[in-house]
C-alpha cells in the first residue's frame, strides 16, 4: 500500500493544532501591551461618556467659546434689537452666565446678569461703572463694566479676564468679517459649570482590575479547554488501542477533526484494518494447513499399512544377515514415520480444539512407571544408564491419562533422538514453589546445540499444547550438561489419594 499512508496527506494550516496553539500564544503575548490599553480606552470613551453624572452642565470651555463665536458671526449686519433678542435667547439657555454688548461707539448698551450674580452701579473718576459680583468657591469676584469703553478700560478688562474665573469670551459682532465697527459681545460663565467633577479613582481601579481579571480568567479557561480537549481525544485513542475487539484486535475510532490527532486516528484505523486483513488471511491459511495435514495423515496411513504388511511377510523369507539388518532399519524408520503421522494428526486436532480430553484424578507416578516400563527395552538397547527415583506415596493430579502418556512418550522419544551421546535418562520428583514436580533429565548436549537429527518440533509442540489444556505447568532448564524438563500441577498442593 505504498503511497496510501494517510499521515502523508497535506493538511490546511487553519485546521491544525499548531495554528490554534499559535493563536493562543499570541493572545497571551499581546495581553499586556494590547488588552490593557483597549480596556483603558473602553473605560474612558464608553463609561465616562455614558455617565451623565460626569457631564459638565454647560459643556467645556471650547464648546462655549465656539458657540459664542458662531453666534456673533450669525449676527453680522443685524439690528440692535435682533442682537439683543438673540442674546436673551442664549441667556435663557445658559441662565447662570452673564452677557453684555458694547456698540460701535464703545457704549455698553445691553447687560444680562446671570443667576446668583449681584448687580450694582457706581461712578469712578467721572465714569459710570456696572459691577457684577460673583461668589465662587468661597470667594467674591467682581466684573466692572464701564458705561463708555476706551483704550485703557478695554486693556484693563482684557488683562483681568484672561485667566480669571468666570470664563470670559469676547467676540466681535459679525465675527471675522471686514466690518469691525459693529461692536463686540461678551459672555461670562462660572468655571465650575464647565469643569467635570473629579473621577472616583477607587471605582476606576476596581473597574479596570475587574475587566483585567475577567479577561485573564477567560484566557485561562480557553487554555484549559484547549488542552483538556486534546487530552480527552488522546485518552479516547489510548482506550481504543488497549481495548481488544472480538478477534483480539482494537476497533477503529471515529475521526471527528482533520487535525494532527485526526491524522493519528486515521493512521490507527489504517493499522487496525491491516491487522484485521492479516488476521483473516492467517485464519484462512491455518484452516488450509489443518485440512492439508488431516488429508496427508489419512492418505499416508494406507500405503504405510501396506508397506508394513509386506515387511512382515519378508520376515518369513530366508534373508541374509545384511538383509535382516536392512529390514530392521526399515522397520525403525517406519515406526518413526508412523509416530510423525500420529503427531501431525494430534497437533492438528489440538490446535483446532477437536482433541477431546477426559480429566480425571489419577496417580501420576503410576502412569510414569508404566510408561517407563514400556520404554525400558528401548533404553537398554541404546545402552542408556537408567535412573528412576520416584517416591512410594501416590501423586494425584487431574489429568487425561492418554494425554499424559502421550506427553511422556514424546519426552522419552526426544531423549532417544537428541541425547543418545549422553546415554543417560533420569526420572525423579522435586519441589517447586510448594508443588511436587516430575523431572525428566538427560545428559545430552542441550537444546542450544545443533543436532544432525533435528526434527520438526511437533513432539514438543504437542507436549506444550497438552500441558496447557490439562492445566499443568512446564519448565525447561537446558545447558551443556543436559536438559531438565519439569512438569507440575497448576494447583499449589496435590490432592491425597482416596
Amino acid at each position: 500500500m505504498k503511497g496510501s499512508f494517510p499521515g502523508k496527506r497535506k493538511m490546511r494550516f487553519g485546521r491544525s493544532l499548531m495554528s490554534r496553539y499559535i493563536i493562543l500564544i499570541l493572545c497571551a503575548v499581546l495581553f499586556v501591551p494590547v488588552v490593557l490599553p483597549i480596556i483603558s480606552i473602553i473605560y474612558v470613551v464608553v463609561v465616562n461618556n455614558t455617565n451623565t453624572e460626569n457631564t459638565a452642565p454647560y459643556g467645556d470651555a471650547t464648546k462655549i467659546s465656539n458657540l459664542w463665536i458662531r453666534e456673533s458671526e450669525k449676527l453680522n449686519g443685524a439690528t440692535s434689537e435682533k442682537i439683543n433678542q438673540r442674546m436673551e435667547q442664549l441667556h435663557r439657555k445658559y441662565p447662570k452666565s452673564s452677557m453684555y454688548r458694547v456698540d460701535r461707539n464703545g457704549e455698553t448698551v445691553f447687560i444680562l446678569a446671570g443667576e446668583d450674580v449681584d448687580v450694582s452701579e457706581s461712578t469712578m473718576d467721572g465714569t459710570t461703572m456696572t459691577t457684577l459680583k460673583w461668589t465662587l468657591e468661597h470667594q467674591t469676584i467682581e466684573t466692572r463694566i464701564p458705561a463708555i469703553w476706551n483704550a485703557n478700560t478695554t486693556l484693563e478688562f482684557m488683562k483681568e479676564a484672561y485667566y480669571r474665573d468666570p470664563l470670559t469670551v469676547v467676540s466681535f459682532v459679525g465675527g471675522d468679517s471686514e466690518d469691525k465697527g459693529q461692536g463686540f459681545m461678551v459672555i461670562e460663565v462660572p468655571r465650575y459649570l464647565l469643569q467635570k467633577p473629579q473621577n472616583n479613582w477607587p471605582m476606576e481601579l476596581l473597574y479596570l482590575g475587574g475587566l483585567m481579571m475577567i479577561i485573564f480568567l477567560l484566557f485561562i479557561i480557553m487554555s484549559i479547554l484547549f488542552f483538556a480537549r486534546i487530552r480527552k481525544r488522546l485518552i479516547r485513542l489510548q482506550t481504543a488501542m488497549i481495548t481488544p475487539g472480538k478477534e483480539g484486535i482494537p476497533l477503529p475510532v471515529d475521526i471527528r477533526r482533520s487535525d494532527e490527532i485526526g491524522q493519528l486516528e486515521e493512521s490507527f484505523n489504517q493499522m487496525v484494518h491491516q491487522l484485521t486483513d492479516s488476521r483473516h488471511r492467517e485464519q484462512e491459511e491455518e484452516q488450509l494447513r489443518k485440512r492439508l495435514i488431516a488429508g496427508l495423515s489419512h492418505d499416508l496411513r494406507t500405503p504405510l499399512t501396506v508397506i508394513r504388511g509386506h515387511m512382515h511377510a519378508l520376515h518369513k523369507e530366508a534373508l541374509s544377515e545384511k538383509g535382516v539388518s536392512s529390514l530392521g532399519r526399515m522397520e525403525a524408520k517406519m515406526e518413526d514415520l508412523g509416530g510423525l503421522i500420529d503427531n501431525m494428526l494430534s497437533y492438528n486436532l489440538l490446535t483446532s480444539g477437536k482433541y477431546t480430553l477426559k480429566l480425571e484424578e489419577r496417580d501420576i507416578l503410576r502412569i510414569v512407571r508404566e510408561a517407563a516400563a514400556a520404554w525400558y527395552p528401548v533404553w537398554e538397547k541404546e545402552q542408556f544408564d537408567i535412573d528412576i527415583d520416584l517416591p512410594d506415596e501416590p501423586l494425584i493430579w487431574l489429568v487425561d491419562e492418554q494425554g499424559m502418556r502421550r506427553i511422556l512418550d514424546n519426552l522419552f522419544q526426544n531423549v532417544i533422538r537428541y541425547a543418545t551421546h549422553g546415554r543417560y535418562i533420569g526420572i525423579s520428583t522435586e519441589q517447586i514453589q510448594g508443588r511436587t514436580a516430575l523431572v525428566i533429565k538427560d545428559q545430552g548436549p542441550g537444546m542450544q546445540h545443533e543436532s544432525e537429527t533435528k526434527g520438526t518440533g511437533l513432539g514438543l509442540s504437542i507436549v506444550d499444547l497438552l500441558v496447557r489444556e490439562m492445566g499443568l505447568r512446564k519448565k525447561v532448564d537446558s545447558s551443556e550438561a543436559g536438559v531438565r524438563v519439569y512438569i507440575y500441577s497448576g494447583t499449589v498442593t496435590e490432592k491425597p489419594l482416596k
